[in-house]
């Protein structure tokens, strides 16, 4: 890594910059890997894979999706974190590693706010409620309901502490005292998968990838995340509209180690900046996801950056309200 000594002289500090420069449009040299700490078919690796082969025509080098795998995102942010940072090592991660991971985890193996350094935000993932079909409940409030008449006998298949379903299934039982038997999985698509089996009653998960599900009759939608009706699914009520306090958005960006030369950094956001929007990306990778492009994605830094705090610290007031405790 190059770094510019603020006492250098001002022919150092114009050699260094220039520097910098070229390395950064000389960059990347070989292939560059992007840690996903999730498996493989889920929205970040579909968005991460979407990512790779757009940089990879973009700058004519190999882009590798990893998939290190660990509850709650820990194992593959903290690879990232501990990487080299050159440039040749980048993750793609969703909003829960970052600013939920602190507030739920006693002790984590990285700094969400010092070990990373933001690249760009990728959108926002509407997800959707959803029973198995032999749940006698069509509506939120019939499956509540039935809940409470029946304590701890409906499964509700998580994916961690760190995840909007464990923040459901806790406000409930905490606002409402309705009590779900959690049954936490490695992640939301393994929930998925055991809920179509007929092993978990309810899952909360991306709409994109719920809609073929729910349309061939295997769950049975209940509402859409968010304050409006989605277009993926015009007849299922928002959570708004079904009378949901709480409406937790997830959303994925791209990240570096910190450290990282900040040339590399920028070239990484501009370029990104202007393929993210574009069909070939946002069609293919984000709308079948059920993503939608609102601020700051596909932005700059700054407000990405900015972001990322909010949010750590509207977790932070949550977890409190819900009572969730580092574990």
């Amino acid at each position: 890594m190059i770094r510019c000594n603020a006492r250098s002289t001002l022919f150092a500090l114009v050699l260094c910059t220039l520097t910098m420069a070229a390395l950064a449009q000389s960059y990347p040299a070989k292939p560059v890997r992007i840690i996903v700490p999730t498996p493989v078919g889920g929205p970040g690796d579909i968005i991460a894979r979407g990512t790779a082969a757009s940089l990879g025509a973009q700058y004519g080098q190999s882009f590798v999706v990893e998939n290190r795998l660990g509850v709650g995102s820990i194992v593959g942010a903290e690879a990232c974190a501990r990487a080299a940072p050159d440039g040749y090592t980048l993750c793609s991660m969703d909003s829960f590693t970052l600013t939920l991971n602190p507030h739920v985890r006693a002790k984590l193996p990285y700094d969400p706010q010092k070990d990373f350094a933001p690249i760009v935000h990728f959108g926002f993932l509407r997800s959707s409620m959803s029973v198995h079909p032999s749940i006698p409940a069509n509506t939120i409030n019939e499956l509540l309901d039935l809940a409470k008449a029946k304590p701890g006998s409906l499964i509700w298949g998580s994916f961690g502490p760190a995840s909007s379903s464990h923040f459901y299934i806790e406000y409930f039982r905490n606002a409402r005292g309705i009590n779900f038997l959690n049954i936490p999985y490695k992640a939301a698509s393994e929930a998925m998968q055991r809920m179509v089996a007929g092993e978990v009653h309810v899952v909360t998960f991306s709409l994109g990838q719920s809609v073929a599900l729910a349309k061939a009759g295997k769950i049975k939608m209940l509402a859409v995340g968010g304050d409006t009706r989605s277009p993926l699914m015009p007849d299922i009520p928002s959570f708004k509209e079904a009378g949901m306090e709480l409406s937790i958005q997830t959303w994925f960006g791209l990240y570096a180690p910190a450290g990282t030369p900040a040339d590399i950094v920028q070239r990484l956001n501009a370029d990104l900046v202007k393929i993210i929007p574009t069909p070939a990306f946002k069609d293919k990778f984000l709308t079948t996801q059920g993503i939608e492009l609102t601020p700051p994605a596909a932005g700059p830094i700054a407000p990405f950056a900015a972001y990322i705090r909010e949010e750590t610290e509207m977790y932070g007031k949550l977890t409190r309200i819900v009572g969730i405790k580092p574990e």
